[in-house]
């Protein structure tokens, strides 16, 4: 069940985004570089620009959510709040231009273009983290593409996500390299996640003994 966010201050996009982390969490136990797609079609030539979703607050959020966590359905409810700000923002700013992904490509290739060798930046541990994308998602405008919308995983150890929320439901369809050991746990912490999240917008607990 989809419960409308609009009385939460909660933005469905964020929601839907949250639905990944909080899986993401209770499958493996630890976040990872997560791609969403955005849209830069107001610029000349313009494609996409890559939302950084998981962030942490999207990760505060998700340990917050867990079943033997003391966080109550108030707290929960604002740590949502939280991060849907932060997630506002960065889609706000991708669609402007102001994401970082596309800004590090064109260094690289322009670099390369001219004859450089590779950037220190590039030969990093922390760039090769944050360029590893095991939570790969993109979203679609049209509910004609329900029946058929799929979206590739990008990476042998992660996970692609295509999906659509609607008013009254909100669907995904999974992707990912075989054999993968943890397919089929993911897509059981999927609906958990739904199932929680949509609790807490109606202002209930899903923790065992707790009703606020």
């Amino acid at each position: 069940a989809v419960v409308s966010t609009q009385s939460t201050g909660v933005s469905p996009e964020s929601v839907s985004q949250f639905i990944f982390q909080l899986a993401q969490w209770r499958t493996f136990g630890y976040f990872v570089g997560t791609y969403e797609s955005c849209s830069t079609a107001a610029f000349r030539s313009g494609r996409t620009e890559t939302i950084r979703s998981c962030t942490t607050e999207m990760a505060a959020a998700a340990q917050a959510f867990d079943h033997t966590h003391p966080a109550s359905v108030d707290e929960l409810v604002g740590l949502m709040k939280e991060l849907s700000g932060k997630h506002v923002t960065l889609c706000k700013e991708a669609a402007e231009g102001m994401g970082w992904d596309r800004h590090f490509f064109g260094l690289r290739h322009l670099n390369k273009t001219e004859g450089g060798g590779d950037l220190e930046v590039f030969g990093d541990e922390n760039w090769a983290t944050v360029g590893n994308i095991r939570v790969s998602t993109s979203t679609v405008a049209s509910p004609c593409l329900r029946d058929f919308l799929a979206f590739g995983a990008v990476s042998p150890q992660g996970f692609g996500l295509g999906y659509l929320m609607d008013k009254d439901k909100f669907g995904t369809a999974v992707t990912c390299y075989l054999p993968n050991d943890h397919y089929t746990t993911f897509i059981e912490h999927l609906g958990s996640a739904c199932q929680d999240i949509a609790a807490v917008m109606q202002g209930k607990s899903f923790k065992p003994g707790r009703r606020v």
